[in-house]
């Protein structure tokens, strides 16, 4: 099924782009990315209770692999008829998660140059986005996911969202997910709202967040909780600076879980980093993060250092290495959501490989 639906679409694009040529006012972006690499984890809890070190083919640790389909028609007077249409799939396997095939984006909406835009469909959550701006390694495996197991991740399904215009350097994004659930609104309702201002070389950006489960309650610190993040990034020249703050709350029908086995309901961290241009091509990072979890969840800090260097516009080679410090009653892996160590073990890790883009 999924070959057909791939099939179906490369055979609609095909015709669609001839279609866009006899019109000058519209036209389709096929695009995407592809990450491959070796991975590296010392430390990692077995079934039988003991730990074992893992080498490993390395798919998405730097960042998601995906390929996508964007349109804009130009209908006059400053409106447009926008889409996107965006899939992950592991490089190492060639697969797509099963079940979805529009995995990031799925949606159909409405710009204008002047009043913003808005979109219907499945989208990509403003936590993602507002994360990827304040970490110093963009979100990658190893970052600020590791002590909220990824919540700010991923995209929100059956959702409305609109981005408003830059006024002054200043904008915002508000999206709201409906449950679907007859008699019981808040059931599976997610809604968000984010911001980003920019001051010359000083960018702050801030969300909120809130997920709720199947009966509209927040029981899941790291699933069906709300999310706060603020944070900022300062550039000098090559070297730009990042700090950030994020806490995750639940309610008191949070319920325990294999992340959250002590049923805590509140989980926060720091961070402090930095990027630097040394050349055109060669690039370093550096990130101190910090995480604690209230009802004896316990304590961890990582420290991550990473480097890139550009092999032309598209292509360019990366490494991250990341070592993972926990308390007595913490198992915070140090890569985001996989392979944890055993409680109150360390851990630390690494990878590399090549990232091309399309």
């Amino acid at each position: 099924m999924k070959r057909l639906i791939l099939a179906t679409t490369m055979v609609a694009l095909g015709s669609c782009l001839g279609t866009c040529n006899a019109y000058a006012q519209s036209s389709v972006t096929l695009y995407g990315r592809i990450a491959s690499g070796i991975d590296y984890i010392t430390n990692v809890a077995t079934p039988n209770g003991g730990s074992a070190h893992n080498l490993r083919f390395g798919s998405n640790q730097y960042g998601y692999s995906w390929f996508g389909l964007q349109g804009n028609e130009d209908l006059g007077g400053g409106l447009h008829a926008v889409f996107k249409l965006e899939s992950l799939f592991t490089s190492g396997t060639g697969q797509i998660p099963p079940n979805t095939i529009w995995t990031r984006d799925a949606y159909v909406g409405l710009s204008h140059d002047d009043y913003g835009s808005i979109w219907f469909g499945r989208a990509m959550s403003l936590t993602d986005e507002t994360g990827w701006y304040i970490d110093p390694f963009g979100e990658q495996a190893t970052g600020i996911g590791n002590f909220a197991y990824g919540r700010a991740y991923g995209p929100r399904p059956n959702v409305v969202t609109y981005n408003s215009p830059k006024w002054a350097g200043f904008s915002f994004r508000v999206q709201n997910g409906f449950g679907g659930t007859a008699g019981n609104f808040q059931a599976g309702r997610q809604f968000s709202t984010s911001f980003a201002y920019t001051l010359a070389s000083f960018s702050a950006y801030g969300v909120y967040e809130e997920i709720r489960d199947a009966n509209g309650k927040f029981s899941d610190l790291y699933n069906s909780s709300r999310e706060y993040m603020i944070g900022g990034t300062y550039q000098t020249g090559g070297l730009k600076f990042y700090t950030g703050y994020q806490l995750l709350a639940s309610g008191a029908e949070t319920v325990t879980t294999s992340f959250n086995p002590y049923g805590a309901t509140r989980s926060q961290q720091e961070w402090l980093g930095a990027s630097y241009q040394a050349t055109p091509a060669l690039a370093f990072q550096a990130g101190w993060f910090h995480g604690t979890v209230n009802h004896g969840g316990g304590t961890g800090n990582l420290g991550v250092l990473g480097t890139t260097y550009n092999l032309s516009k598209r292509t360019f080679v990366y490494l991250t290495v990341g070592a993972m410090f926990n308390g007595t009653n913490a198992a915070f892996p140090v890569e985001t959501g996989d392979s944890p160590p055993l409680t109150g073990h360390n851990q630390q890790g690494g990878y590399f490989g090549v990232m091309h883009y399309f």
